[in-house]
């Protein structure tokens, strides 16, 4: 696995001395521990392996922003389409 990609996978987890299964989860791997509030995971768990379903990707590292241009096309008023 690559760093900062970002997987859709089923985890499986340690938490003490008992083991945590979760199924089709989205998980970035960065330090090797998996916090998710909405699972009800409030604390980092030690992720011990990984089931890779599919690659979602990799985490957008870029601090720039797109410059917009407005645009000179003119809208119809009643059905909002550019005349």
């Amino acid at each position: 696995m690559k760093r900062k990609e970002i997987f859709y996978c089923n985890l499986t987890l340690q938490n003490g001395k008992d083991k945590l299964y979760l199924k089709n989860v989205v998980y970035k791997e960065t330090d090797g521990y998996f916090k998710n509030i909405r699972l009800g995971v409030k604390e980092p768990l030690k992720v011990l392996k990984v089931e890779v379903i599919k690659s979602l990707g990799f985490e957008n590292l870029s601090n720039e922003y797109d410059e917009v241009k407005k645009s000179d096309e003119k809208r119809n008023n009643i059905t909002g389409a550019y005349d």
